[in-house]
């Protein structure tokens, strides 16, 4: 189904930022929507940008019916960046530039809840869904504060970046050496590149890239990168980096704090809330970490993806719509107590 998609920018105050930051979402508006449909917000992983969720929200719109009446059960939907990823990224390049310790993911729970403060999305049904490092910054929308927190109808959990103190505390040793080796890989990731069609290149010949949906691929090309000039030998020429640069990806894996705070607010949810999880059917991280998680709360569905590991949005879009349809649609089965 065809949709139409507008951009909107909200500057708000932060406590991380005087000048304050801007936070950018993109709608989008399906041509056969349903008034009084679901609105679906996206948060995006560590490194990615809101519009990987393209081809995902593309499927949604043209699949996801009512089984019994096959009329539409989307309002709309809405995918955001973090501050430092994406288009976000150039926006708030001054005010990024003059922090020391980097922005945290709780600046996007912030800044989700001072957009929904300006009453655009007022008298919508609202389901929450977030990749990763984006589940961090759904959960910490929901509470309040100065600002109410977003009031979400369900919430889509898929592969959560997130352990349990406990579990942490026990493994310790593994699991800072885990993220030794993560902020390593980083660092020695190439990060720049003569152009656009270079970086193309330089993406089609790793492994970790020829995974991705082919649509996610260009997507990334296009939105996850961006053109900046340099003084090379008195000359300025261009080149082409990381929208989300690698020093702000690596600080993303050393916030432990706030992701066992995420996890005390799975707990004490409203019981109205309805959690779904989503898996990649290749566990590309430990199993029992998942566990930790859910077993803090029983969600009302699981679901695994197929042909998909961790980074499920972009290797299997169109089986993770399909999970995400099922939960649309009433008809995921009862969740199994072990993964």
């Amino acid at each position: 189904m065809s949709y139409t998609s507008e951009t909107y920018r909200n500057v708000f105050t932060s406590k991380w930022a005087k000048k304050g930051l801007t936070f950018i979402g993109k709608r989008y508006i399906p041509q056969r929507g349903a008034r009084d449909g679901v609105t679906l917000i996206f948060f995006h992983c560590t490194g990615s940008h809101k519009e990987v969720w393209e081809p995902t929200i593309e499927y949604l719109f043209s699949n996801v019916k009512d089984p019994a009446t096959e009329a539409a059960v989307i309002r709309e939907a809405w995918s955001f960046d973090m501050h430092n990823h994406g288009e976000s990224a150039v926006f708030n390049e001054e005010v990024l530039k003059e922090g020391t310790t980097g922005l945290t993911v709780e600046e996007c729970g912030e800044g989700m809840k001072a957009f929904h403060a300006t009453g655009i999305l007022n008298g919508h049904k609202l389901v929450g869904v977030g990749h990763s490092l984006g589940v961090s910054a759904l959960v910490l929308s929901t509470i309040s504060d100065d600002l109410p927190g977003v009031e979400y109808k369900d919430l889509v959990l898929i592969e959560p970046a997130l352990i349990t103190r406990e579990l942490f505390t026990v493994n310790r040793e593994d699991r800072e050496g885990a993220l030794r080796r993560t902020n390593y890989a980083i660092s020695k990731r190439q990060d720049q590149w003569a152009s656009r069609e270079e970086a193309r290149q330089y993406f089609n010949m790793h492994t970790i890239w020829q995974m991705w949906d082919r649509r996610v691929l260009e997507l990334y090309v296009l939105h996850g990168l961006r053109e900046v000039t340099v003084d090379k030998d008195g000359e300025t020429t261009s080149k082409t980096i990381l929208c989300c640069n690698k020093e702000y990806e690596r600080r993303a894996y050393v916030q432990d704090e706030v992701y066992f705070h995420v996890i005390d607010r799975i707990k004490s949810l409203d019981p109205s809330v309805s959690l779904h999880y989503i898996f990649g059917k290749r566990f590309d991280l430990m199993r029992w970490v998942y566990q930790s998680v859910i077993d803090e709360r029983k969600p009302k569905s699981i679901q695994t993806v197929p042909k998909a590991g961790h980074l499920t949005v972009q290797e299997n879009p169109e089986g993770l719509s399909t999970a995400i349809a099922q939960i649309l649609q009433g008809q995921t089965a009862e969740p199994v107590a072990k993964l």
